[in-house]
């Protein structure tokens, strides 16, 4: 409920209070003038941004390559242009940021800083059940197993049956 409170009353105040202070520095007409080609140029910047990003997933789901962070790009893009829509300076400046591609880098590295991936796997064929969990581990140098010059693949089993 504070959050909704401090987007709804809190932040459109504090943009209308910079926006008096930039009119009364460099006038009023400059201000709605300043307001709107932040507005243009970030609509601008957003589509081709947003469509060669999406492109580019196009592009890595063809190549069978996991667009994970292109769409996290894809979401910045959006986020940007949505905060250029909102009349006031502090958003305007927000929403430049995040069109600009090393802020994106930067954001998208330290979001995903320590984020491990997982998930459930369940498939049913006739009357077969699998079922597999995996998670994500840093990466490992590769061990070389060899067991009477027989690869040996090293993997965990527990038979669901016997419990």
């Amino acid at each position: 409920m504070r959050i909704l409170f401090l987007l709804l009353f809190v932040v459109p105040l504090i943009e209308l209070y910079f926006l008096i202070q930039v009119g009364s520095w460099i006038g009023a007409l400059p201000t709605v003038l300043l307001t709107i080609a932040t507005a243009v140029i970030g609509v601008f910047l957003m589509r081709s941004q947003g469509l060669a990003t999406l492109q580019t997933a196009q592009t890595q789901m063809a190549q069978g390559e996991s667009p994970q962070a292109t769409l996290m790009h894809g979401v910045l893009i959006f986020l940007g242009g949505v905060m250029l829509f909102f009349p006031g300076l502090i958003s305007d400046t927000i929403g430049l940021l995040l069109l600009i591609p090393l802020v994106r880098n930067l954001l998208i590295k330290v979001s995903a800083k320590g984020m491990k991936t997982q998930g459930y796997y369940r498939y049913q064929q006739d009357d077969n059940i699998y079922e597999g969990q995996w998670h994500e581990k840093e990466p490992q140098a590769p061990k070389n197993l060899q067991h009477d010059d027989k690869p040996v693949i090293d993997a965990d089993f527990e038979d669901k049956d016997k419990r």
